[in-house]
């Protein structure tokens, strides 16, 4: 394997220069194997340089020459591209950060294939191409003048030195891995062999040889690839595999997930090392990493307003503070009691920092603490400052807020972290081509550079690698398996360039003008792979999705061999398991015990008792969504609390009736007044508006509430939202009554308030809810009737039974009936009741599915 190494690498003045800093890294790992092999235990690093590190090593050796031009990097190309865009581009809803990257990719392909920027302009067609010759002109214009050259001028001015002598050429150079060299790379080296260089191009020495498997759909293809890369090691623990996956960069996380089922089926609670053993050489997104998101997301916060969704991350992350979150998590569940807005620092700090004291939570006042110090930091910098000004803020920012958090950094979460440290310092190098800017402005700037950056934490030799097509240039294998070959997807579809006329980039060769460029590319990739390994598996799917697919044209020449067996998912493995019954059961409830959910938890009892268990006993509740606007249940309970205030003095029906229209007015105002300004407190610009036509709502609600008491037989109020205790057969439950009645017969009306959609009281006959009924267990007096008070702008009034709603017949003997109903409920919790109904369906079972094991029960039923 890479035989030809040694003599490429024969001497100190000898240079390997790869495609990509993946193969280089391989080269340089294998030279250090066959050191180690030969005994020596020091050697000098081999001069093994990816295409681009090879550029950066001649640029440093031109630092003594004063006339190397001063070169900028991508990252400040693209600010002067946004420069010069914006004197033809005003609309505000255009991207000018995008198009400005695409401009500079398309001239860095202008560059490599050598085509004049006159032409360029003088054949563009359509509004888009204009506008970037115009630009392109001026972006060229700006670069002369400034006496600066990019990276796409790099090459061109290097391969000048060469020529000129002025750059020593090595004795020796060679290239590996190259698919295609542009114009202006072949001009650089040929440059240096000019200069002296002895050149060699290395490509795969082996016979092209492989065989094609078809597999039934796209998932069974990636697991047996893994299936095939495990019997492999089986029989041969040392050799060196790979697998390609054709359009890895569209799900690499699913490739991999898929690729591992076959390879370690189980791996999902294996040990970290085994699911490591499969390595997907893929790279994301700096900004798409959570350490780096999360930094990136509280620098906007401390520049601009956030989202609830947004602050909740924040106040979850584990990659602020001292490691602690329980504080902090309380904080964010407080943060979903209200309705959701654009939060301010200061609005956030004052809503958050009164319960956090309240609560005497330690870690959450630190993180207050800490966005305080830093805001305040902030406010003390000048407004418009250098963008090294900036960076070195931002580290310090950073710093205070113990970013990344306190826990052991891996290697690879170290690498990160080093890797956005050298992005402060490309933030930094934009003073070279920006003047000041805001803070705001140079958050952006660090956004877009995340953005832009594409990274992958360099780990040890993995025993199976996962990579791209491309990636694999130049490297060689024992075995290799490459997917995705269908007719559809290989030849890959041509991505010619947009801001240049198809006419010139065909006259000038350029990389998929044509369709015959695309097919001979793909073509010679393909026979690349095939010379890469001893075997080699070429595969693709029979289906994907509905669509019949047949396998690549280029692959013609290979017959189709039997299809390798599909391991399926692993999970499917544990569902046949029979269900094994434990002898432990729920204990019955212990003195002191406290059941929560009050009727809903009777109500479960009554139909799944397992869900009354978990919800009433476990004590499980789900997480309030951030909902835009007014949620529905916090509209309700302003309306709860708008009507305690309401009849808070307890009036009865003479003194309501008494009540003029001004003291209507003037009773509503006060009532809505308190539960609407601590929502108005922090609310934003929008938020307040909301409140104030839910307001107006309310009032016109509470009018028709009173409207309806105005008429009720003669009653009195005898409490409102009162809490009460009551203990059945064992099972004590805490519940809290929206308002208790006195009918003029000395019994009391318990009145439930809903203010969704209407509701029914009985149905058919029975209470559709046994809330009420578990109310009247509670309190001990004679119950004249039980009623719901629906309180909607659809329809108002009160729906009940009993003596009270002249429904009389046979209401103790009934009610009694009902109230042994909530006593058996509540025996069968206190004494442990967990049965699982498998008669119900699934869209009600779902959500306890994880921890009833429904499906698997009812499949055994």
């Amino acid at each position: 394997m890479y035989v030809w190494l040694e003599e490429a690498l024969d001497d100190d003045a000898s240079i390997l220069v790869t495609a990509n800093r993946r193969l280089a890294r391989e080269l340089n790992s294998m030279f250090a194997e066959r050191r180690l092999q030969e005994g020596a235990t020091a050697w000098r690093r081999p001069a093994i340089y990816s295409w681009h590190e090879w550029l950066a090593v001649l640029v440093e050796s031109c630092r003594p020459d004063r006339s190397m031009p001063v070169r900028i990097n991508n990252q400040q190309s693209r600010v002067v591209w946004e420069h010069c865009l914006r004197a033809d581009i005003d609309d505000p809803l255009i991207n000018i950060g995008s198009l400005a990257r695409l401009c500079r990719d398309t001239w860095n392909q202008l560059h490599a294939w050598r085509v004049p920027l006159t032409e360029c302009q003088a054949r563009a067609a359509g509004q888009d191409q204009r506008i970037f010759a115009r630009a392109a002109g001026r972006y060229e214009t700006e670069l002369q003048s400034r006496g600066w050259i990019d990276d796409a001028m790099l090459p061109d001015t290097l391969s000048e030195k060469f020529r000129q002598g002025t750059l020593q050429a090595p004795r020796k150079l060679t290239i590996a891995g190259f698919d295609r060299l542009s114009p202006q790379a072949a001009t650089l080296i040929d440059s240096a062999v000019e200069a002296g260089a002895g050149k060699q191009h290395r490509a795969a020495m082996r016979r092209a040889t492989g065989k094609l498997v078809s597999c039934e759909t796209p998932d069974s293809e990636l697991r047996a690839a893994g299936q095939w890369a495990r019997k492999v090691l089986t029989t041969s623990p040392s050799a060196r595999l790979a697998i390609i996956v054709n359009d890895l960069e569209k799900d690499a996380d699913r490739s991999a997930r898929l690729l591992r089922e076959g390879f370690l089926p189980g791996w999902q609670y294996a040990q970290e090392q085994y699911g490591a053993a499969l390595n997907v050489s893929f790279g994301r997104r700096l900004s798409d990493y959570p350490a780096i998101h999360d930094a990136l997301l509280m620098l906007r916060f401390l520049a601009r307003d956030l989202r609830a969704a947004d602050i909740s991350l924040l106040l979850r992350s584990p990659f602020f503070g001292d490691g602690s979150d329980f504080g902090r998590s309380r904080l964010e569940l407080q943060l979903r009691e209200v309705p959701d807005r654009q939060w301010s620092k200061s609005a956030l700090l004052r809503f958050l920092r009164r319960r956090a004291d309240k609560d005497n939570q330690t870690d959450g006042a630190d993180w207050l603490d800490r966005i305080a110090t830093v805001t305040e930091r902030l406010q003390q910098v000048a407004t418009r400052q250098s963008a090294a000004r900036w960076a070195e803020c931002v580290d310090q920012v950073l710093e205070v807020l113990r970013w990344p958090g306190t826990a052991a950094l891996s290697s690879a979460d170290f690498q990160l972290i080093n890797r956005w440290r050298d992005l402060l310092n490309e933030l930094a190098r934009l003073d070279l081509v920006s003047g000041a800017i805001t803070y705001d402005e140079a958050v952006a700037r660090l956004d877009a550079l995340a953005g832009d950056t594409i990274f992958q934490a360099e780990t040890s030799t993995p025993v199976v690698s996962v990579l791209g097509v491309l990636e694999a240039a130049g490297m060689e294998f024992d075995r290799l398996w490459v997917t995705g070959l269908t007719a559809a997807s290989w030849p890959p579809p041509g991505k010619p360039l947009v801001l240049v006329s198809r006419e010139l980039q065909q006259l000038y060769a350029m990389p998929d003008a044509v369709p015959a460029d695309t097919t001979a590319f793909a073509e010679r990739v393909l026979r690349r792979l095939a010379a890469s390994a001893d075997e080699v598996v070429f595969s693709f799917p029979r289906l994907i999705g509905d669509a019949e697919q047949m396998p690549s044209a280029l692959l013609t020449e290979f017959a189709i061999d039997a299809s390798p067996p599909d391991s399926g998912w692993h999970a499917a493995t544990l569902t046949a398991a029979p269900l094994v019954s434990v002898a432990d059961r729920v204990p019955a409830m212990r003195r002191g015990e406290t059941v929560t959910g009050g009727a809903a938890t009777i109500k479960n009892q009554c139909h799944d008792p397992f869900a009354a268990f978990a919800f009433g006993r476990l004590g499980i509740r789900w997480l309030p969504l951030f909902e835009g606007g007014i949620p529905a249940r916090i509209r309700g309970s302003l309306i709860h609390d708008a009507l305690q205030r309401l009849y808070a003095d307890l009036p009865d029906r003479e003194a309501i009736r008494g009540w003029s229209k001004s003291q209507i007015s003037q009773r509503i105002a006060r009532a809505i007044e308190q539960p609407f300004r601590q929502h108005a407190r922090y609310a934003d610009s929008v938020l307040k508006q909301l409140l104030a036509i839910e307001s107006e709502r309310c009032a016109t609600l509470l009018e028709s509430v009173i409207a309806v008491d105005r008429g009720r037989n003669a009653f009195r109020i005898d409490s409102v939202e009162s809490d009460v205790s009551v203990t059945l057969s064992g099972a004590t439950f805490n519940l809290r009554c929206d308002r208790v009645d006195r009918h003029d017969d000395g019994g009391l009306i318990v009145i439930d308030y809903k203010t969704g959609a209407k509701r029914r009281f009985l149905t058919s006959g029975e209470p559709g809810d046994l809330q009420l009924v578990l109310y009247a267990c509670a309190l001990d007096a004679s119950v004249a009737g039980l009623a719901l008070f629906n309180v909607d702008s659809r329809e108002t009034g009160l729906d009940g039974a009993g003596p009270a709603f002249n429904t009389a017949d046979d209401w103790q003997r009934r009610l009694d009936e009902w109230k042994d109903i909530v006593r058996a409920a509540a025996a069968m919790i206190a004494a442990g009741d967990a049965r699982l109904n498998v008669q119900q369906n699934s869209r009600d079972a779902r959500p306890l599915d994880v921890l009833s094991r429904y499906a698997e029960l009812r499949r055994e039923s």
